[in-house]
C-alpha cells in the first residue's frame, strides 16, 4: 500500500488536488500576458529535447535573422485524430507514436496559429461539435499563451487571440475551411474559434490517412458520466507502458559544477556535512545544500530584481540552472514546464517543472512538482530540485482501463482521469489520479 505522504493518491481514493488553485492560476497567467508586454515583449518557450545554453537566432527562409531563439516549453501529452465524426485515433501514451503525430500536424497547427483572425465565443455545444467532427485535436495538459505556442512552432500571431492561453486546441474541417477551436479557463471556462488560412485540401488528407482506434472524448460515452470531464479522452481496451526504475541521481552530480550553475564561486565557498550526509555549502548568505535524499536547495537571501526580464527570458534562465544540474543525471525523462507567475509587485517569478516519461507525467510521493525555481531578474533566488534518474527496466505493466478510470472517478468525486508515472522513491508504477 503506497505511502500517505505520495502526491496523489489512488483511485478510488480520489481527491482534487489542484482544481482549487486552477482559477488562480490562470488568471496569473494573465497577469503574464500583461507583463511580457510591459516587460520588452519577449516570448516564453524552450525545447524540452534540445540542448541549447545559450541565446541565439534562427534563421528564416530567406536567410535572414529574426532574434532569439526559443524552443517549444510544453508538447502535446495527447493528439486525436478525426477522419469522420465520432471515429478518432489518439497518440497518448507513448512518446514515439506522439512525436510522430505531432510531427505530421505542427505544421498545419502553426500555418493555423499564424492565420488565425479575430477570435469568437461560442458555445459549449460548438466545441464540442468541433471536438467530434473531422479535424485533428491537441491537448499539452498546461495553459499555454496562443502567441508563444505559435512562436515555438516557428510561427507568429497577431490579433485578439495572440493573449490567450489554452490547453486545448482543435483544427476543425468545416465545409472548404480549417478552424481554429481552443478551450480556455478564465474563472469561467469558454470555448473559441478562428478562421485560419489553412489548406483544407492538404490537412484533409492527411488526416484520412489515420487508422481509427475505439478512442472516444467522455462526452461520446453511450452512458454519460456527469462528474467526469467531459474532454477527457479515453483510449480503447487496455494499456501498456513501460516499466521503469528510479534512483537518486544526486551521487552522479558534480558538486563544483552544481555550484558554478547557481553562480556559487568554489573559491570563496566553505562547507560542511550534516549528520544524515547532507552537504551544506556557505558563500556569505547564500546556501546550497545538497540532501541525502537527493533534494537540492539553494537560497540567496535578499535577491532583488537589478534589472527586469521578459518571461522568455526567465523560462530561457530556469532551463539553463536545470540543464546543469539535474538534466545531466535524468536518464530517459524530459523536464517539462508546467506552471510560471510573475509578481508584479517584487518583479519575481516562480517556474516549476516535472519529470515525464515516454508520454505519462511523473508524481513524485511528497511534493508538488520535481523543480521549482524564482527568479530575482535573470539571478536564481531559490531553488528546490529533486534529483532523479529514470531508466527503462525491459518489462512493461498494465494498468486499468482507462474506461474503468473514468468509471471509478464518476463513482468519487469527479474530475479528469489522468494516467501518470508514480514514484514512491522505492518503485515507480503507473497508475491513475485525478486532478
Amino acid at each position: 500500500m503506497r505511502s500517505k505522504e505520495r502526491r496523489r493518491p489512488r483511485l478510488p481514493w480520489i481527491k482534487n488536488r489542484r482544481r482549487a488553485i486552477n482559477a488562480a492560476q490562470n488568471a496569473l497567467i494573465i497577469l503574464l500576458v500583461i507583463s511580457s508586454v510591459l516587460l520588452a515583449g519577449g516570448r516564453a518557450g524552450f525545447s524540452l529535447r534540445e540542448n541549447i545554453s545559450g541565446y541565439g537566432a534562427f534563421s528564416r527562409s530567406d536567410g535572414a535573422q529574426q532574434g532569439p531563439q526559443y524552443g517549444a516549453a510544453a508538447e502535446p501529452m495527447s493528439i486525436v485524430v478525426t477522419p469522420e465524426d465520432g471515429i478518432h485515433d489518439a497518440a497518448m501514451y507513448d512518446s514515439r507514436a506522439l512525436d510522430e503525430a505531432y510531427s505530421r500536424y505542427s505544421a498545419a497547427l502553426a500555418e493555423a496559429l499564424g492565420s488565425a483572425g479575430e477570435p469568437e465565443e461560442v458555445g459549449e455545444s460548438e466545441w464540442v461539435s468541433a471536438l467530434h467532427g473531422p479535424g485533428v485535436y491537441f491537448d499539452y495538459y498546461t495553459d499555454c499563451q496562443l502567441s508563444s505556442l505559435a512562436i515555438w512552432l516557428g510561427s507568429e500571431m497577431n490579433g485578439g487571440a495572440a493573449g490567450h492561453t489554452a490547453r486545448r486546441l482543435c483544427l476543425s474541417l468545416e465545409g472548404e475551411e480549417v478552424t481554429l477551436y481552443y478551450y480556455r479557463v478564465r474563472g469561467v471556462s469558454a470555448a473559441y474559434r478562428c478562421s485560419t488560412g489553412l489548406s483544407v485540401t492538404e490537412l484533409t488528407e492527411r488526416i484520412m490517412e489515420s487508422e481509427p482506434d475505439g478512442s472516444r472524448f467522455v462526452f461520446e460515452l453511450d452512458e454519460p458520466l456527469e462528474k467526469v470531464d467531459p474532454y477527457a479522452v479515453l483510449v480503447s481496451g487496455d494499456i501498456e507502458v513501460r516499466t521503469l526504475a528510479g534512483e537518486n541521481s544526486l551521487d552522479a552530480a558534480d558538486s563544483d559544477a552544481l555550484m558554478s550553475a547557481f553562480g556559487l564561486n568554489s573559491d570563496l565557498v566553505s562547507s560542511y556535512t550534516e549528520a544524515d550526509g547532507t552537504g551544506v555549502y556557505l558563500e556569505g548568505t547564500t546556501t546550497l545544500r545538497l540532501g541525502a535524499n537527493g533534494t537540492v536547495r539553494f537560497t540567496r537571501p535578499g535577491a532583488t530584481v537589478t534589472s527586469a526580464i521578459s518571461p522568455a527570458d526567465a523560462v530561457q534562465r530556469a532551463r539553463e540552472v536545470l540543464e546543469q544540474t539535474v538534466g545531466l543525471v535524468s536518464g530517459v525523462a524530459e523536464l517539462r514546464l508546467s506552471y510560471i507567475f510573475f509578481d508584479s509587485a517584487s518583479g519575481e517569478y516562480t517556474l516549476r517543472f516535472d519529470y515525464a516519461v515516454d508520454g505519462l507525467p511523473v508524481s513524485l510521493a511528497g511534493r508538488e512538482c520535481a523543480a521549482e525555481i524564482r527568479l530575482a531578474g535573470p539571478a536564481v533566488a531559490y531553488a528546490d530540485i529533486a534529483f532523479r534518474s529514470y531508466s527503462y527496466t525491459g518489462g512493461s505493466e498494465r494498468p486499468l482501463p482507462a474506461r474503468i478510470a473514468a468509471a471509478l472517478a464518476e463513482a468519487g468525486e469527479g474530475g479528469e482521469p489522468r494516467l501518470e508515472y508514480m514514484d514512491g522513491y522505492g518503485s515507480v508504477s503507473a497508475d491513475w489520479v485525478v486532478i
